[in-house]
């Protein structure tokens, strides 16, 4: 009686310490190395693609103004900024021949100087362009987010779409927030080798406080996703 009376005295130690062997034994286990985790770097995760390859008769693209979501100085100045990196990173794949399409010209052809991919377009909006570009597909740029402070962050919904027909080939919908750890790690690694940095000698963190080179490194990570040849 007395022993059987020590052991459930005792028996709160005696889970307590199981507990504690087997929470040593699972860290021992299961441990990880912070290092690895501190390198994954982000993967665009939102691309529509109408097929992986593209087709053999789609050689000319034009490339309409960037639109924005808002009317705001900071996004007027955020679409300036970046009209040259979409045509840059566009022509580093090599995929088109690329025209583009000032708001003048598109005023002239379409009655407005900027469009979006899912707004009511003119019924024969595709075929005005083909006509005056002879252009085979339609890039699209919209500009769902831009704000340049620290940690910056840039959204986009980018499109191309057949001229003839007007079915998409290839759609990203996508935020970058340099405050995300994987977002800012893809960014740095980016700038290594594309990036011409003017600061601290080789620091590729100088890219998460410029808005426009980390506009650059979006734009190139979502035009990585387009099908290819």
């Amino acid at each position: 009686m007395k022993a059987c009376l020590d052991i459930l005295r005792n028996a709160p130690l005696l889970v307590f310490g199981l507990f504690s062997a087997l929470l040593a034994a699972g860290c021992t286990t299961h441990s990880f190395d912070v290092s690895q985790v501190a390198d994954i770097r982000y993967q665009p995760r939102n691309v529509y693609l109408k097929s992986k390859t593209l087709d053999p008769q789609l050689k000319r693209v034009a490339i309409l103004p960037i639109t924005t979501a808002d009317n705001t100085e900071t996004f007027i100045k955020g679409a300036q900024d970046l009209k040259d990196p979409v045509a840059d990173e566009l022509q580093k794949t090599k995929l088109f021949d690329l025209v583009r399409i000032s708001p003048e010209q598109l005023r002239q052809w379409t009655g407005q100087t900027s469009w979006r991919e899912d707004e009511a377009l003119p019924r024969d909006f595709f075929t005005r362009l083909r006509d005056a570009c002879g252009c085979d597909a339609v890039f699209f740029s919209h500009l769902t987010r831009y704000y340049p402070y620290p940690p910056v962050a840039v959204g986009w919904r980018l499109s191309l779409v057949e001229a003839a027909g007007g079915q998409t080939i290839w759609k990203a919908d996508d935020l970058f927030d340099a405050g995300d750890a994987t977002v800012a790690n893809a960014a740095r690694h980016y700038s290594v080798g594309h990036v011409h940095i003017e600061g601290p000698a080789d620091d590729p963190s100088v890219i998460l406080s410029s808005p426009s080179r980390f506009g650059q490194y979006t734009l190139s990570a979502l035009i990585a996703t387009l099908p290819q040849r």
